[in-house]
């Protein structure tokens, strides 16, 4: 068990930091943008409904970008640059390699998760200063809820009770993390990875959706869980594989 651990906080003390700066940052660039167009709303005397706003501020595509750099840098622990032997450090605690990614793979859920709930805690917080300032024709009791429903982002990052976009999140947080840890043991093996490239970018496109997409939702999840289920195949018994 300890071995174990030792593994696991490999990828710990490589993320920890850079994973907080990406947060920081996104929080900063976020309330940045949120605040100027704030003012520019206000000056102009167009305050626009909550979800309205939200999805043309800008604040979508800093966390688009967020997410790419933060997928960029889960798959690269345990990635052999400049004559490091990852591989060595791996097998002096006596773990299988297929554990260490697999542990890897949980680790990366966990980020990725982190990530979403810091999505989600910045855009609450500026969804109720947002209210604090709209006009008592736009705002009441169901304010945030309304918006919750009509923005593609807000919907996105808290589906409230559909259930299938729920599912679709953690389907994509599932595959994402064993793509990501697949990308350096693929790596290692002097093979290439292209998994998590595809569905971070998948994901970055198409995150965003309105309520009622049914089907799409269903499509997505059954698709990230084919390849998260195809990625442990090749871990532990399909080494000639691309992934």
């Amino acid at each position: 068990m300890r071995q174990h651990l030792s593994v696991l906080m490999v990828a710990v003390r490589s993320t920890m930091y850079k994973t907080a700066g990406i947060i920081l940052l996104m929080a900063a660039a976020e309330t940045a943008v949120f605040l100027m167009q704030l003012q520019k709303k206000m000056a102009d005397g167009q305050l626009v409904p909550l979800g309205e706003f939200i999805d043309t501020s800008g604040i979508p595509l800093i966390s688009g970008v967020a997410f790419l750099f933060l997928c960029g840098i889960l798959s690269l622990v345990g990635y052999e640059i400049s004559g490091s032997r990852v591989r060595y450090t791996i097998r002096r605690f006596s773990v299988r390699e297929e554990t260490t990614t697999l542990l890897w793979a949980g680790h990366n859920m966990v980020v990725l998760l982190i990530f979403w709930a810091a999505q989600l805690g910045i855009v609450l917080l500026m969804s109720y200063l947002y209210i604090d300032f709209m006009e008592p024709v736009y705002s009441n009791r169901q304010t945030l809820f309304l918006a919750f429903h009509r923005s593609g982002f807000l919907h996105s990052l808290l589906p409230l009770e559909e259930v299938s976009r729920l599912l679709r999140n953690f389907s994509l947080i599932i595959s994402i993390g064993i793509a990501a840890s697949c990308f350096s043991l693929r790596q290692r093996r002097g093979q290439r990875g292209i998994a998590v490239v595809v569905l971070a970018a998948l994901t970055f496109l198409s995150f965003r959706g309105d309520i009622g997409q049914l089907g799409w939702d269903l499509n997505m999840t059954l698709l990230m869980l084919i390849v998260a289920a195809y990625l442990l195949y090749w871990i532990f018994r399909g080494e000639n594989n691309e992934a």
